[in-house]
This record gives structure tokens, C-alpha cells and sequence, in this order.
């Protein structure tokens, strides 16, 4: 399949014009309306018509209710799940596939959550803000994107996934309080989960390894660890395993910096009464 490529040089549409072209070809096949398609959904006839007609990205439950409708199978989760990928900037498609693939994913973060964190609203103003010129078309499918990379952590074996977090992440009121109260409460929830840990680092911590800036390290079952980081427009999956094993002993050191996993529930509950206040 031809990728068609757009000015920012990063992204396809294949994926989003093959599903649209499938959805039409399978409701006109049904001998259906997209009125009566979108009757047999949760989604209205301007939503189907949307997604028909490339004007709307659809979600991950978008195709699972037109999979139903259609008498089950997963033809549009499928479909999905590529139109996702395609929705990353190419540097960034490589990383989203080593997720799904990881065993393991320690992560420190030195000013907002990792992505498979974070809440819709909280990611979608961090998008906002860094591309102000981006349409709100693209900003949503971005975040949809986005949104999507959380099924790693629902998947029958998901990895187990560490963060250590700067506490200046809870001073930043990003998207307001009321967004902020909802990304808080989501790494809370996310906190009791047995395959996540969240650490918060806090500033009394001083000098540490991590001033250098976030990175993540992924690791397999069969296959050597990978470190990944990022820049502003940019990331790079880094092979070299001198440099990985520096950023394992980096990221050793920082966990013993950081709070226990109970006093660090506390400083966020601590910032949820701040903002709810």
C-alpha cells in the first residue's frame, strides 16, 4: 500500500482511506444506509458519515461496534490498529511497536507523565500548546493515537511499567485544575495496579541523574534491553548496550532517590485537595 505523505513529512493517510473505503464497501454489501449502519451503533449518522468520508478519525470502540454490526469478526479492529501506527510521526512508529512488545518499561520523566499515563484531556493540551498550528482534526487523531497505546497495559500479559516522576509534574497546572484533578487521580487508580509502580521524585532530592532529561528503558525476553529518548520533534531508539546499561545504573539511582510508592500516593493526593481547593 502507498503511504501518501503530508507537509509535515511524518505521517500517512493510507490507513485512514483503506478504512473508510472498507466501512462502505462492507455497509453497502450489508444492503444498509449509513443511517441504519449508525442504527446498529452507539454513534450517530454524522459520526458514520464522518469516518465514511475521511472527515473523522474513528476510535478503537468506533470499530469494535461496526465489527457487531456487522455480525462480529475483528476485520475493523484490525484496520484499527494499522490506522493507529499511521497516525505517529515516523520516528515515533518504532517506539509505539517495542511497547507492545516489552516485558519490562522503566521510564523517568522529568516534567509530565509518559504517554501511556496519561488522561485524553491532559494529552490533548500538552498537543495544543506544543502545535498551535496543528488543526483540531489532527490534534484529536493524535490524541486518539495516543490513547490507543494503552492497550499494551490491557493486554493478558502486559508489562510491567516503572515511572519515576519530577514532582514539578504536580506544580504544573497544565489544562487547569479540573484536568489536572482527572490526571491525577488516573496515575492513583493506575498506581494499584500490580504491574505499575510510580514514584515521585521530589525536589528535596537535589542533584540527580535524570537533570539530563526523561528517557525510557524497554526490556525483553529475548533480546538485549533498548533505551529510547526524545527531543522536541524527535526520538531516537539507542541500540548501544554500554550506553544502555549507563541508563539502567542512571535509573537505579534514581529509584533509590525517589519515594516509596506509599509516600508518593500521598504527595499526589496532597496536589489533588491543592487544585480541588
Amino acid at each position: 500500500m502507498t503511504e501518501h505523505q503530508d507537509e509535515d513529512g511524518g505521517r500517512s493517510a493510507s490507513w485512514l482511506e483503506q478504512f473508510a473505503e472498507d466501512l462502505k464497501e462492507a455497509r453497502e454489501a450489508a444492503g444498509l444506509s449509513v443511517r441504519e449502519l449508525a442504527g446498529q451503533t452507539s454513534y450517530s449518522y454524522q459520526q458514520v458519515s464522518n469516518v465514511e468520508n475521511r472527515q473523522r478519525t474513528p476510535s478503537e470502540a468506533f470499530s469494535r461496534e461496526v465489527d457487531a454490526a456487522f455480525g462480529g469478526g475483528t476485520r475493523f479492529q484490525r484496520l484499527h490498529k494499522r490506522l493507529v501506527l499511521d497516525q505517529y510521526p515516523v520516528w515515533f512508529r518504532s517506539v509505539a511497536r517495542e511497547e507492545g512488545r516489552a516485558t519490562r518499561i522503566k521510564t523517568y520523566q522529568c516534567q509530565v507523565p509518559h504517554g501511556l499515563l496519561q488522561v485524553e484531556d491532559y494529552a490533548r493540551e500538552l498537543m495544543r500548546e506544543a502545535r498551535p498550528r496543528d488543526s483540531h482534526q489532527k490534534i484529536d487523531a493524535d490524541v486518539e493515537a495516543r490513547m490507543s497505546r494503552r492497550s499494551v497495559l490491557a493486554s493478558p500479559t502486559p508489562p510491567l511499567l516503572w515511572m519515576v516522576l519530577d514532582e514539578g509534574f504536580l506544580r504544573r497546572p497544565i489544562g487547569g485544575p479540573q484536568v489536572m484533578v482527572a490526571q491525577l487521580n488516573r496515575l492513583l487508580e493506575e498506581s494499584e495496579s500490580t504491574n505499575i509502580v510510580i514514584q515521585i521524585l521530589e525536589y528535596s532530592a537535589g542533584a540527580h541523574p535524570g537533570l539530563n532529561g526523561s528517557f525510557t528503558l524497554l526490556s525483553y525476553a529475548d533480546r538485549d534491553d533498548v533505551m529510547y529518548v526524545e527531543g522536541l520533534g524527535t526520538g531516537q531508539l539507542v541500540q548501544d548496550q554500554r550506553s544502555v546499561e549507563r541508563a539502567h545504573f542512571a535509573y537505579d539511582l534514581l529509584q533509590a532517590a525517589a519515594c516509596s510508592q506509599d509516600r508518593s500516593r500521598d504527595l499526589i493526593r496532597s496536589a489533588v485537595k491543592d487544585y480541588q481547593s
